[in-house]
């Protein structure tokens, strides 16, 4: 994530360096922002930037990580709760567990989206590692947890169907609303839950493409 061993609690600096990178990054994009732009916006000393990220990619990790590691520490929670439930895992309360989390790191800061929008429209070779160690758990616990309730599809097969779901996400938080539809934060809410319903009829399908191949 970063080149330097993160604090259990960032200092003051780590924080204003993070607020100052979060939006830079969102506004400019990672190429056309400089450490130098952040320090500045920040009203830190450049060396800081390095002590505490220890380069420009460490920053843009961390501010990542930053965003997305009470969502993803939720979602274990959530996870956990329904494997120790007396009610039956369904594929619903799979995908509720994953999205509810995201709804409501979006509702306290709106600037979720933009930021999660962010890592994915910058270039893989940036990207890639980052959201692998952000998401590499996650995805198995909920990949496993699907195999479950979903035995006749083939773990290669449920692979790609989690991954057209998360892309289906992304392209949520980048645009709230339908193509001629205004974007809104209602928009947003609504379409969480018909994507759930998207992605239950997909994932639930039967193995089509094997019957093919």
């Amino acid at each position: 994530m970063n080149d330097k061993a993160p604090n259990a609690e960032p200092t003051n600096t780590q924080t204003k360096i993070l607020d100052a990178a979060e939006y830079l990054f969102v506004e400019q994009g990672y190429a056309a922002t400089s450490l130098r732009a952040i320090a500045s916006a920040a009203g830190v000393n450049l060396a800081a930037t390095h002590y505490y990220f220890g380069s420009k990619k460490g920053l843009f990790g961390s501010v990542f990580h930053r965003c997305v590691q009470p969502i993803n520490e939720d979602r274990l929670l959530l996870l956990k709760a329904l494997g120790e439930s007396d009610r039956p895992l369904t594929t619903r309360s799979v995908l509720e567990s994953f999205f509810a989390p995201l709804v409501e790191a979006v509702y306290k800061n709106r600037r979720v989206p933009a930021l999660i929008g962010r890592i994915y429209a910058e270039p893989e070779s940036l990207t890639k590692p980052i959201v692998e160690q952000e998401f590499g758990e996650i995805a198995a616990h909920y990949q496993l947890a699907l195999s479950e309730v979903l035995p006749d599809v083939t773990t290669e097969e449920l692979h790609w169907r989690f991954h057209f779901m998360i892309g289906s996400m992304i392209h949520l938080l980048q645009f709230h609303a339908p193509i001629g539809t205004e974007s809104t934060y209602s928009t947003f809410i609504s379409g969480i839950g018909r994507m759930i319903d998207y992605a239950e009829a997909g994932l639930t399908q039967p193995n089509e493409r094997q019957r093919h191949d």
